[in-house]
C-alpha cells in the first residue's frame, strides 16, 4: 500500500521567505525533475495533485510538498521509487535547470493561457501583486519582532542550559537506539519542515510522523531552548551510526534549529511540542527540557512569560497578514483562471502522467 506523507519546504520566518526547495532532487545523481512555470491560478497545484494521486493509485509512496502560504496548494511532489520530483519553480521559489533535458525538464502552463487577454488585464495583474507583496512584507515585520524576543529569551535561558547533561543523555539514547552499524558510511542526512506558519495559522503535519514512525517520543520545551541542541546531536550521532535522518527546521529559525527529527529506518520520530503548537499524537515517552536546566525557577521569569505572550500575539498578527496576501492572490487567480483552457491542460496532464507512469 502506498504512503502518503506531507512537509513543507520553505518558511514564512523572522529573516523572510526561506527555501529549502534544493532538497527536492540531485541533480548529480540519477533523476528526473520537472520544474513547472506558470503564473497564479494556471493549475500548477492541480497538475501535481492529479500527478501524485495517479502514483499512489500505481502504489507508490509519495511527498507532497504544500505551499506555506496557502497550505491547500501544492508546491512540489516527490516519488521516491521512480527518482522523480515535479515542482513549482515560479517566485518565490525560483528554480533554473542546471542540466536541462538530462536531469531537469520545464513544463510551461503558459502555453495554455490566452496572453492577449491577460495583456488587457496587465494593470490589475500588477496592482494585485503589488498589494499581494506589501502584505508578506508585513507578515514578515510581525515574524521578525516576535523571532527577536525568541532569541532574547534564548539569551537569557543560555546561562542556566546544561550543555554536557544534553550530550551525555544524546550519546546515552543513540547508543541505545541507533547503535553504530559495522562497516557503514554515514548515512543520508536531508532537511525539511513539518509546521508552517500559513494563513490558517501554525500548521502541523501530524500524518507525517504517523506515516514514518511507530515511536514517537515528545521534548517538551516551551522556550525552545534545549529542543534544537538535544535533537541537532542526535540526528548527527545517529548520521555518523550510519541511519538516514529527516531533520525538520523550525520555521521561526529556519537556519538554525532542528524542531523534529525522524529516523526511519527504525520507526523513530522526536517531536518538540511548544507553545506555538501543541503535538497530538500517540507518544512513548516525553522528556521535559527542564531536566536540562540549573534551576527551574528562571522559567517563571515575569519577563520570559511576558515574551512568550507577545511571540504569541505578534505570530497572529503574522498569520492575519498571511491571510489578507492569501485573499488578494486568490483574486489574482481569478484573473488567471478565465484566461486559460483547462480542457486543453487536462488533455496534457493525462499524457504526462501516462508517460510518467505507464511507459
Amino acid at each position: 500500500m502506498s504512503c502518503q506523507r506531507k512537509v513543507f519546504l520553505a518558511a514564512n520566518s523572522p529573516s523572510g521567505f526561506v527555501s529549502f526547495f534544493d532538497e527536492l532532487y540531485n541533480p548529480y545523481q540519477n533523476c528526473r525533475a520537472y520544474i513547472i512555470k506558470g503564473g497564479p491560478g494556471t493549475g500548477k497545484s492541480s497538475f501535481m495533485k492529479r500527478i501524485a494521486a495517479a502514483a499512489e493509485e500505481r502504489g507508490h509512496d509519495v511527498t507532497r510538498v504544500f505551499c506555506s502560504s496557502d497550505p491547500e496548494s501544492l508546491d512540489g511532489v516527490m516519488i521516491p521509487s521512480l527518482s522523480v520530483s515535479i515542482a513549482d519553480g515560479t517566485a518565490p521559489h525560483v528554480i533554473e535547470p542546471r542540466f536541462p533535458g538530462a536531469v531537469e525538464n520545464i513544463v510551461n502552463l503558459g502555453d495554455f493561457w490566452n496572453a492577449k487577454e491577460l495583456f488587457k488585464m496587465s494593470d490589475e495583474i500588477r496592482s494585485l501583486s503589488l498589494e499581494n507583496s506589501i502584505f508578506h512584507r508585513r507578515s514578515s515585520r510581525f515574524l521578525s519582532a516576535a523571532g527577536a524576543l525568541l532569541r532574547e529569551n534564548e539569551k537569557t535561558l543560555a546561562p542556566y542550559v546544561l550543555e554536557d547533561k544534553i550530550s551525555g543523555f544524546a550519546a546515552r539514547f543513540c547508543a541505545r537506539e541507533t547503535p553504530k552499524k559495522k562497516h557503514a558510511a554515514p548515512g543520508k542526512k536531508s532537511v525539511c519542515l513539518l509546521s508552517g506558519i500559513t494563513p490558517h495559522g501554525v500548521t502541523f503535519f501530524n500524518e507525517t510522523v504517523e506515516a514514518y514512525a511507530a515511536r514517537i517520543i515528545a521534548v517538551e520545551d516551551e522556550y525552545g531552548c534545549v529542543c534544537g541542541r538535544l535533537l541537532e546531536q542526535i540526528g548527527e550521532y545517529a548520521v555518523k551510526n550510519g541511519y538516514d535522518v529527516i531533520f525538520c527546521r523550525c520555521p521561526m529559525k529556519p537556519k538554525e534549529d532542528c524542531e523534529h527529527l525522524i529516523i526511519p529506518e527504525i520507526s523513530l520520530a522526536l517531536v518538540t511540542t511548544k507553545t506555538l503548537h501543541r503535538i497530538e499524537l500517540p507518544l512513548s515517552r516525553t522528556v521535559h527540557a527542564k531536566r536540562f536546566l540549573k534551576d527551574g525557577a528562571v522559567l517563571r521569569s515575569r519577563r520570559l512569560v511576558l515574551n512568550r505572550r507577545l511571540i504569541s500575539e505578534l505570530t497572529d498578527n503574522a498569520v492575519e497578514m498571511l491571510g489578507k496576501a492569501k485573499s488578494v492572490h486568490d483574486e489574482l487567480e481569478k484573473l488567471y483562471m478565465k484566461n486559460m483552457d483547462f480542457e486543453k491542460l487536462n488533455d496534457f496532464t493525462d499524457r504526462f502522467i501516462f508517460s510518467l507512469l505507464d511507459e
